[in-house]
């Protein structure tokens, strides 16, 4: 079985345009349900934040109105959560052996793109993880954790088909014009080939060795689509 890596964001405030900030930090939606997927496949997870500082729920994610479809989920999402005793105490990306893990999973909440988005750290352990033929997955925000990756100078998923939180969605959020910097435009400046769903309908996009997913309705279909290729290529040895 494979060992799989989750980098969790520790950011707890999203700088806004005006000066000001809002609550951030990683989105359980993004993180409960892949990982409950992983493990019940029978592989393993470690989990790590940039710096090793402790990892910042979004309590957000927790509020009725994003669960009108299942209003008892936020119930099994905190149960989930504590759970697992490693997710406050995480170990520090940079300390990380790549060559420990088969994959990687980024889950998105808008802390990624603080805390992720420009950390030489991740940027290397994603770059050194593709590079040696691992599978890299992130969703919704998660993606920001691809921008600092570096091969020889160049962004190595420049060409790829990806996905992320899509503009609609960001002003469906009221942040799109309040937010100093937005993950698609970052992601397509860099060579990246974006595709979107309507706005929280599910879509999943793989591209080689890499998997995104749009929006917290992708989660499950992005877990599977990573299990799939676990299960027929090598990195599932």
């Amino acid at each position: 079985m494979a060992r799989i890596l989750f980098i969790l964001s520790s950011a707890r405030a999203l700088p806004l345009r005006d000066g000001r900030e809002i609550a951030t930090g990683f989105w359980a939606q993004e993180f409960i349900p892949p990982l409950e997927a992983f493990r019940a496949a029978g592989h393993g997870v470690d989990i790590a934040t940039p710096n090793g500082r402790p990892a910042v729920l979004d309590a957000l994610c927790l509020a009725p109105e994003f669960h009108r479809d299942d209003p008892g989920r936020p119930a099994r999402l905190q149960s989930a959560l504590a759970a697992l005793p490693d997710w406050r105490t995480p170990l520090a990306a940079a300390a990380l052996d790549h060559a420990a893990y088969a994959a990687l999973f980024l889950p998105g909440g808008h802390g990624p793109v603080v805390d992720l988005a420009d950390d030489p750290a991740i940027g290397r352990l994603v770059a050194a993880l593709h590079g040696a033929g691992g599978l890299i997955g992130a969703i919704c925000h998660g993606p920001a954790g691809l921008l600092p990756a570096r091969t020889a100078g160049h962004w190595p998923f420049a060409g790829y088909r990806m996905t992320c939180f899509s503009p609609e969605e960001e002003r469906a959020a009221g942040l799109a014009e309040r937010l100093p910097w937005l993950l698609p435009d970052r992601l397509q400046a860099l060579g990246a080939v974006l595709s979107f769903a309507p706005p929280g309908q599910p879509h999943v996009v793989a591209d080689r060795r890499l998997f995104t997913g749009q929006n917290p309705a992708s989660a499950a279909g992005l877990a599977q689509a990573m299990l799939d290729a676990l299960a027929t290529t090598d990195a599932g040895l």
